[in-house]
């Protein structure tokens, strides 16, 4: 199922907050896809320069729905390199090791030059103080698995792909994606372009 301007069940949503939002409804599953119009830019500035996307999926049927939370990334302009998200706690694992890593690095070089202790101190704190919001934001905030029913009919959260694949290298000016969230018998594409361009975001044609 590919998301398309105009197709029954499919909107789109210019939200005041500088988010774009995406809807694609089937029979009783409605799948909505969240981009912030600067994540190019944002991601730049974030650890790992990791590129984030929200999620969130209702179910509207009176059984039950497996969501198995697979949600995988084609970068189109660089090789249609397809990429699943970040599992949340091997990230936070990663992050943390890495603070550790700095952690013992930044007492190295203090050791040898003491004149510098305030100035590394300072960014090791900072540096800290922001994995750590990362890593409880991950904890809370991050999509998962669910079991979804009639009184538990909603799954949402963020998730993050790695930019660092060989093939995907830097951003170029203007990037090109297909969002997939994969169900057990059918998958969810949300084609879609950063950044927007002439006060609007234009939406990639699929393929011939």
């Amino acid at each position: 199922m590919r998301w398309t301007a105009g197709a029954p069940g499919c909107t789109f949503e210019r939200g005041d907050d500088g988010r774009y939002r995406w809807t694609m409804a089937g029979k009783d599953l409605t799948v909505t896809l969240l981009v912030d119009s600067q994540e190019l830019a944002k991601s730049r500035h974030r650890f790992y320069h990791l590129l984030g996307v929200y999620i969130s999926v209702t179910y509207t049927g009176q059984d039950k729905f497996e969501f198995p939370a697979d949600v995988r990334m084609d970068f189109v302009r660089h090789h249609d390199v397809l990429e699943g998200f970040m599992d949340p706690t091997e990230l936070s694992n990663k992050l943390q090791n890495d603070v550790d890593t700095l952690v013992f690095e930044t007492e190295r070089q203090i050791k040898k030059n003491p004149k510098i202790t305030e100035e590394k101190t300072a960014h090791l704190r900072e540096y800290e103080k922001e994995a750590a919001e990362f890593i409880e934001f991950l904890s809370m905030q991050s999509l998962e698995p669910a079991t979804l029913n009639p009184g538990n009919p909603e799954a949402h959260g963020w998730v993050f792909f790695a930019t660092s694949n060989k093939w995907i290298g830097p951003w170029k000016d203007r990037e090109d994606f297909i969002l997939g969230v994969w169900m057990k018998n059918k998958v969810w594409q949300f084609p879609f372009s950063l950044p927007p361009t002439g006060g609007d975001l234009i939406l990639r044609k699929p393929p011939e």
